[in-house]
């Protein structure tokens, strides 16, 4: 499923770099409006675009990539907050389906949060076995994608409970949808870089009485950035580590 060209795409440029960073020559790509490059690992070109974080960035990026490129598969890649509270820093989670929070539920309870749509990713056996091929800790489940941070432990608590999904991020869900209607199979691949336990990014968490501003600035009030800061760079690290690796793999099998 993930043989021929494959398009691997991340919100971030540190996401994205785990793949790229791998390649002996890569190429910033010319297209208007889109951060594209190509990329050679041991004789296997791939493209990498970088989308920007969110739902609807994103699919805006993949949206106007998949007017032009013509991949056999897209790969998502990058950090994702663990809800199952089993997982540990640098765990990899292969999604096997994508649930979207609705947009409807802005302003509601936690626990009264709706699914807006589900769509099933693809090559989930296949990413699953070569995660577990180069030694990493993994697992399939669900990617919840949401709009809004989840970063505080009872929100995460909730979340797991309510929908069982393994991990919660804010772009999959989004990108899975762009690439129905485009029929190209799109997989995903996740590392966590924050556990279920963890609360460094609580303060930027859903709040529907509290708007994005006033969250800062409670967080900010409530001090402990070097901790904060420290254990960011921890997950982050450990995610790295382990997409490069998992991409490595990926890449090699042609």
């Amino acid at each position: 499923m993930l043989s021929g060209m494959i398009l691997v795409v991340a919100a971030l440029a540190e996401e994205l770099a785990t793949g790229l960073n791998l390649c002996t020559r890569r190429e910033k790509q010319r297209r208007p409006g889109l951060s594209l490059w190509t990329g050679e690992y041991r004789g296997r070109t791939a493209q990498f675009l970088k989308l920007g974080i969110g739902p609807h960035r994103a699919a805006a990026a993949l949206s106007a990539a998949l007017a032009t490129l013509k991949p056999n598969a897209v790969l998502n890649i990058g950090y994702a907050g663990a809800l199952d509270p089993a997982l540990e820093l640098g765990d990899i989670v292969i999604g096997t389906r994508a649930d979207l929070l609705s947009s409807e539920s802005r302003g509601a309870p936690l626990d009264r949060l709706g699914l807006e749509g589900s769509w099933p990713l693809c090559a989930a056996d296949e990413l699953l076995g070569k995660a577990l091929s180069c030694g990493l800790r993994a697992r399939a489940g669900i990617v919840l994608t949401s709009r809004w941070v989840m970063g505080a432990p009872e929100h995460k608590r909730i979340l797991f409970d309510r929908f069982g999904a393994a991990v919660v991020d804010m772009e999959t869900a989004a990108l899975a949808r762009v690439a129905a209607a485009a029929s190209v199979p799109l997989g995903c691949a996740r590392a966590v870089s924050d556990r279920a336990q963890d609360d460094f990014l609580a303060f930027l968490s859903y709040d529907p009485e509290t708007g994005a501003v006033r969250r800062a600035a409670r967080g900010i009030a409530a001090g402990g950035w070097l901790r904060r800061l420290h254990e960011w760079r921890a997950g982050s690290a450990a995610a790295r580590r382990s997409l490069s690796s998992l991409l490595g793999r990926v890449l090699e099998a042609g």
